[in-house]
């Protein structure tokens, strides 16, 4: 199942799945979470935030906020934050692996990135991605059990650390974006 971040979605998967322990202790407060930081980032509307949940694989339980200027087959320019116990900041740059280490070469010949400046994740189910967060690992747990006994979305407490390393990720990324998307003419 794959929602615009959106209140009357969270609403809609507390619905669907609030008889589901992964979802309520652990997915529900983080998606909260990151829809109270996604409101701070309105100034950049480039940026398309869904969140998917499976009740099944909670491999794919995730927030995917997509840089929409991108109208290629081959390249998919998206972060990607799962919903799991710690937090984790991943970028994926394009829609295979041969993609995306044609891009990574790229970054690497033209200086845009530095060898181990991020940890590169690549799994033999997954398609390689940088992992970015540099200082965060974890979500506030007082903001997360403030958010957990708040039914309103309005003045929502935000975890300033998460959203800061979202911001330096948008900071560093976004414009690699921009790069690719004007130098391949994608």
């Amino acid at each position: 199942m794959l929602l615009n971040l959106e209140k009357v979605n969270i609403k809609k998967a507390f619905e669907l799945f609030a008889h589901n322990q992964n979802f309520t202790y652990t997915a529900y407060p983080r998606l909260i979470t990151l829809y109270a930081i996604k409101k701070e980032f309105k100034h950049i509307p480039e940026l398309e935030w869904n969140f998917e949940f499976d009740h099944v694989n909670v491999n794919k339980n995730r927030v995917i906020i997509e840089y929409r200027q991108n109208k290629s087959d081959n390249f998919s320019f998206y972060y990607e934050i799962p919903l799991s116990i710690n937090f984790e900041l991943r970028v994926f740059l394009a829609k295979s692996s041969i993609h995306f280490l044609d891009l990574y070469n790229f970054l690497m010949i033209n200086g845009l990135i530095k060898e181990n400046q991020f940890r590169l994740k690549a799994e033999y189910h997954t398609i390689p991605h940088f992992v970015i967060n540099q200082k965060v690992k974890r979500y506030n747990t007082g903001i997360l059990n403030k958010i957990k006994d708040n039914n309103d979305f309005d003045g929502l407490p935000v975890d300033d650390n998460i959203k800061n390393e979202i911001d330096l990720g948008f900071q560093f990324f976004n414009p690699i974006f921009n790069q690719i998307l004007s130098q391949f003419q994608i």
